[in-house]
């Protein structure tokens, strides 16, 4: 069984993109939530940076039905600067809506307000909502700039490169991908470069303003004084 340690940062509301996340659908996908005669163990284990940041045991009860009524979350959890570990073992309810074409979909109940969801998070060693954590998504938190660099990134790992100081370079195109995607990714990466160059001149012009201003106020000073 492994653990983690997991806590609230020390002011304002966490961010979601750091965060260990219990997914259904991917649960789904993978074939955990499948009907099984008897009780099926699954490890879980998540990385970042290449590193890995926790690993759960998920315990999924016997079922006939197209879906476990609950799974249990087994795994140890260290609070920040401590050194003792806490074991948990916890009951997450499954619940399930019909779809539009036949068939169900699954959600997970959050253990503390029951809500459905499709995404659990992991804050103080506790999977809940997002709500009930009052976690927030990175993406509110990012400017303009943020963001324009964010979609940058993603599409230059797509074509198995990375930025190169402030230049959006595309490289050449990936073996297998089709000529009008690479074409798609190139055009949209110069508007994502030119939309970075309008924003840094509309920056300059307005500290090129402001400078302007301060200079005609201490001339303005200098002149009363003299």
């Amino acid at each position: 069984m492994g653990g983690y340690g997991s806590g609230r940062p020390a002011s304002g509301s966490p961010t979601t993109d750091g965060l260990l996340f219990l997914d259904v659908r991917f649960l789904r996908r993978a074939g955990y939530l499948r009907p099984s005669p008897a009780s099926s163990w699954y490890t879980l284990s998540w990385s970042r940076g290449g590193h890995p940041n926790g690993t759960i045991t998920l315990i999924v009860p016997p079922t006939d039905e197209a879906y476990p009524d609950h799974v249990r979350l087994s795994y140890r959890t260290q609070a920040p600067g401590q050194s003792d570990w806490t074991e948990v073992s916890e009951r997450v309810a499954i619940e399930t809506t019909p779809c539009h074409y036949g068939g169900e979909r699954p959600w997970l109940l959050c253990p503390r307000c029951g809500s459905r969801r499709a995404v659990l998070f992991s804050v103080g060693g506790s999977f809940r909502c997002r709500a009930c954590h009052r976690a927030v998504y990175a993406s509110t938190r990012e400017t303009e700039d943020d963001r324009v660099t964010r979609r940058a990134d993603t599409l230059q790992r797509r074509l198995g490169g990375q930025r190169s100081g402030s230049v959006f370079d595309a490289g050449p195109k990936p073996t297998g991908m089709h000529r009008a995607t690479y074409r798609r990714i190139c055009d949209e990466l110069e508007d994502l470069d030119l939309r970075t160059l309008s924003a840094f001149v509309a920056r300059f012009g307005k500290y090129e303003k402001r400078l302007g201003e301060l200079e005609d106020a201490s001339l303005d000073n200098l002149a009363r004084l003299l």
